[in-house]
């Protein structure tokens, strides 16, 4: 791998868009790379991030056939020089699967890497009536230790989605913290999930702000969109939410 520095300006992207090459994207019907790369141009957009789906051990086994996927997305890059194209994955983080993951992906030409949970262990007990939030919480700070590299912290707040329950920063300030210093130790960066209906986006407002006070800088944009018209959703409301916390 030689994943791009986490300085380079990935202003006026989407730096998480999935393709067909995610079974999620591919089951609701993800349109062809070059309607995506169509669809970027139309909003305006310098470029876009393809970052599409390796969870080992799920999707019935499936991983990416990645010898098509570089061709294919080499190829939309060749076809779309006006765009700036960067070839990626979002790498489902989970520690019994995590050394197979880094053997998987240490060889391929990756050039950004998202990582994020959607899997963790959930034999951890949780008060009745009490979302998960910190089983998840302890496998976010758990995958800032994966033995691969990566640029980003996926959609940090995911279970949001799925429980209508906030995940507050002050309920949780112990574990989003050490979140805050494990991500800044080891250089990398948050992204802005817009694929949500919180305020506005993932993550929240509270951690953003204790996120810069420990020197964090502002995330990247990512819609986290599985259809192409659902690129770069809510990036004008969610670009000045940042700017006003960050500048």
């Amino acid at each position: 791998m030689k994943l791009i520095p986490n300085t380079t300006d990935l202003s006026a992207m989407d730096c998480h868009l999935h393709s067909a090459f995610s079974p999620d994207a591919n089951a609701c019907g993800a349109d062809e790379p070059q309607k995506i790369a169509d669809t970027v141009r139309s909003r305006g957009l310098k470029g876009f991030i393809v970052t599409d789906h390796l969870d080992v051990g799920h999707w019935d086994g499936y991983i990416i056939d990645f010898d098509k996927y570089f061709k294919t997305w080499e190829t939309v890059r060749r076809d779309n020089p006006d765009l700036t194209i960067y070839i990626g994955l979002e790498v489902g983080y989970e520690k019994k699967y995590a050394k197979q993951t880094a053997t998987l992906i240490r060889d391929l030409p990756l050039e950004y890497v998202i990582n994020s949970v959607h899997n963790w262990d959930h034999t951890v007990p949780t008060p009745i009536g009490e979302p998960p939030y910190e089983s998840y919480l302890d496998a976010v700070i758990d995958s800032l230790d994966a033995p691969y590299e990566f640029n980003t912290v996926g959609h940090l707040g995911f279970l949001e989605r799925y429980i209508k329950t906030p995940m507050r920063y002050a309920d949780y300030k112990p574990q989003l913290d050490e979140i805050i210093k494990k991500a800044i130790a080891r250089g990398i960066r948050f992204e802005e999930n817009t694929n949500t209906e919180i305020e506005p986006n993932q993550p929240r407002r509270e951690f953003l702000l204790a996120y810069k006070s420990a020197g964090g800088v502002i995330p990247m944009l990512g819609s986290d969109a599985h259809v192409s018209k659902n690129i770069a959703q809510r990036f004008a409301e969610t670009q000045c939410f940042l700017e006003e916390i960050f500048n």
